[in-house]
């Protein structure tokens, strides 16, 4: 059976700022192409031997 969907709460004060700095944060901290591509290469990998 199913779960019920909740409404996301309002986030305000002090969990606003913080939310909003990690956020900032995260869109700097991005990986690199080649760590990218092995992440993809290694997926594939196991796709493949589901097939």
């Amino acid at each position: 059976m199913a779960t019920t969907i909740k409404i996301t709460p309002v986030v305000k004060g002090k969990e606003s700022k913080k939310f909003n700095a990690v956020i900032s944060t995260s869109k700097t901290n991005k990986i690199s192409e080649a760590k990218k591509d092995k992440i993809f290469t290694l997926v594939g990998k196991v796709l493949a031997k589901k097939a």
